[in-house]
């Protein structure tokens, strides 16, 4: 028989719907700002589930999601519970910044799960320590992300950050039921929610929405129909997991690196995100602002770009240094998991 869950200030009888906040920071005029959770607790026992949004300010797709996800769930028909942050980053997403404006930190750190000590903290930390509430309640967590466009939404794993089989496994099955493409990301150190999470043995994946700053009924219904698939998968409701409307690329695929810019101008991107691309074979162009070609940009392998990410805050005219575009690639053509560290 499942009992009431509480979560900061919120609390919910099975079967029932509560919202809160997980804590709150305080600003130097002495307002506050709330980090939001929303608790779904199930009439029946089941596994808890957190997924989290708005993590990064600029990435607030992912509200959307879990807006629609809640709207459709009967708590009543729920094994387990949800508990759901729909903007971990309240500083952040009100002025649509990617990180904490104050402190200028990521969010996205690795000072979960124990969370760090809060009278050292700094201000993005103390906001990471409210989250820590959720996850510390649950057995899997799905961290919601998006990309800017061009892109493709699609599924991140972290399969060395998994400390035994089991953790793997799980993973794995999360990511396959969710519906889209799945790419993993091999990391040496935990440096998100994802790695954090799994790496303590909470089974845990990054799903990537397409359209990081725009809240769309189509791409808030692909973030929402994934995330029920992995709670059907969970046994945590009933019913057969539902297509997804994206082109999923198959292959056992990792993060290879990004496209980086080596002059200053106007992107063009050339060829579609998911789209199979040959080495050397030319992804974007950057011209000057009379039109002319600066910089032919190859591909360094026979592979894909998830998102052509662009300069500052997404857009097209960049300068040099900046992400074009992130790139992705089957092990079989790398020779094996790899992750290169280092521009091309």
């Amino acid at each position: 028989m499942r009992s009431v869950l509480a979560v900061g200030d919120a609390k919910a009888k099975p079967g029932e719907i509560a919202k809160g906040s997980l804590g709150s920071v305080e600003l130097a005029d002495g307002s506050r700002a709330h980090v939001p959770v929303i608790i779904v607790n199930g009439a029946e026992d089941g596994p808890v589930l957190t997924v989290i949004a708005a993590i990064h300010g600029t990435e607030i797709s992912g509200i959307g999601a879990i807006h629609e996800l809640v709207k459709t769930m009967d708590p009543k028909k729920l094994r387990g519970a949800l508990l759901a942050v729909p903007g971990g980053n309240p500083l952040a997403f009100r002025i649509g910044v990617y990180t904490t404006p104050i402190d200028g930190k990521n969010l996205s750190g690795p000072w979960y799960l124990p969370a760090v000590d809060k009278a050292t903290a700094n201000i993005t930390q103390r906001m990471a320590i409210c989250i820590n509430a959720a996850l510390e309640k649950a057995d899997y967590v799905i961290d919601v992300h998006a990309n800017p466009l061009p892109s493709i939404g699609f599924v991140l794993t972290d399969l060395e950050m998994c400390p035994d089989d089991r953790v793997k496994k799980d993973v794995v099955r999360m990511a396959k039921a969710f519906g889209l493409t799945t790419i993993n990301w091999p990391r040496k150190q935990a440096t998100s929610i994802r790695d954090v999470c799994s790496q303590n043995g909470k089974p845990s994946i990054t799903h990537e929405l397409p359209g990081n700053i725009y809240m769309w009924d189509e791409v808030n219904r692909i973030g929402a129909r994934g995330i029920r698939n992995v709670m059907k998968e969970l046994g945590m409701l009933e019913g057969a997991l539902e297509k997804q409307t994206e082109t999923v690329v198959k292959g056992d695929l990792t993060f290879y690196g990004w496209l980086i810019a080596q002059r200053g101008g106007l992107m063009c991107v050339r060829r579609k995100p998911g789209e199979l691309i040959r080495k050397g074979e030319t992804a974007v162009e950057i011209v000057d602002v009379y039109g002319d070609v600066i910089q032919d940009v190859k591909m360094p392998i026979n592979g894909y770009c998830w998102s052509f990410t662009g300069g500052v805050h997404g857009s097209h005219a960049v300068s040099e240094g900046d992400h074009l575009a992130y790139i992705f690639a089957d092990t079989k053509e790398l020779g094996g998991a790899a992750f290169v560290e280092k521009p091309m």
